[in-house]
Parts: structure tokens; C-alpha cells; sequence
């Protein structure tokens, strides 16, 4: 069973990642030329720092009472935005430049391992609740993941959507 001092350490990294994630994504918005790319960074931007808060209240709940506490987390704001996301990238398709290219690439990594820290620690942590709330922060992490993609598929126009293809060869949808 994990340590008081064990877990606070676990948020403070969580909390650190989180940060690093916001101010990456606030850059990346700013420097981005494509306003669907602009408006997708500031909204992971926003969702970071809906993670950072919630993880430091539960630091400083943890570290006051010494235990866990239940945290009722929301799904992710930017699920609901695939309708949304889909059209804006009919409209824009084959408008951004290898800077944003890069940018998506990069938040993708960051993603990817971000979902898999909060996996491991929910496996390694014993308390339910402390164990809930890193398995729907990873679950936030995959749907940002997901966005990303999209995002990235649609402005290297690979004719993907999630993963799946928007049309067939054989003309059949």
C-alpha cells in the first residue's frame, strides 16, 4: 500500500505533467496559423488546467487529513467537440504547415505518455478512490489523444477519422 508521502509525490508529478501540458498547448495555440489547430490547443490548455486543479485539491486534502478524497470527476469537455471538430476540418483541410504538423505530433507523445503514467498509477495504488481518479484522468488523456489525431489526419488529409477511413476505394461508404 502506497504512503501518504508516496502519493503526494505521485500528485505533485501528476500536477507537474499537467502544468507542462498547459503551457506547451497555451504555445502551441500561439503559434499556430490554422484557427481549428489554434482553438483545439487553447481547449486542451483548458483542460489541463481543469486536471491541475483538481489533482491540487486532492494534494492539499491529502496532505491536511492524510487520506483520499472522492473526487467526482466529469468526462472530458472535448469529447462532446467531435461533431464540431469533424466539420471545421471539412472546411480547412490541407491549410497547415509543417510547424503545426509538428505541434500535433508532439501533443500526441505528450498524450500518449501522460495516459500511460496515470494508468500505471492507477494500478499501483490501492485506494479505490485514488484509483478512479487516475483511471478517468487516463481516459481524458485518450480522448485528447483521439482529438489530436483527428485533427492531424485531417490536415495531412489521409481520409481518416478516429482511426477509421472516411471513404472506401470501392466507392461503397
Amino acid at each position: 500500500m502506497a504512503t501518504t508521502q508516496e502519493l503526494e509525490k505521485i500528485l505533485k508529478t501528476a500536477i507537474d505533467v499537467e502544468v507542462n501540458g498547459m503551457s506547451t498547448y497555451t504555445a502551441f495555440a500561439d503559434k499556430t496559423q490554422n484557427e481549428n489547430g489554434k482553438n483545439m490547443f487553447r481547449k486542451l490548455a483548458k483542460d489541463e488546467e481543469e486536471h491541475e486543479i483538481m489533482l491540487k485539491e486532492q494534494l492539499e486534502h491529502l496532505t491536511k487529513n492524510g487520506t483520499w478524497k472522492e473526487i467526482q470527476i466529469p468526462q472530458s469537455k472535448l469529447q462532446s467537440l467531435v461533431p464540431e471538430v469533424r466539420e471545421k476540418q471539412i472546411r480547412t483541410k490541407g491549410k497547415a504547415k509543417l510547424g503545426e504538423i509538428d505541434a500535433l505530433n508532439t501533443a500526441l507523445d505528450m498524450e500518449r505518455k501522460t495516459a500511460e503514467y496515470y494508468r500505471e498509477q492507477a494500478e499501483k495504488i490501492e485506494d479505490t478512490q485514488a484509483k478512479a481518479m487516475f483511471s478517468q484522468l487516463a481516459e481524458w488523456e485518450d480522448s485528447h489523444f483521439d482529438l489530436i489525431q483527428a485533427e492531424l489526419d485531417s490536415l495531412k488529409n489521409t481520409g481518416m477519422w478516429f482511426g477509421v477511413p472516411s471513404f472506401r476505394m470501392d466507392g461503397q461508404y
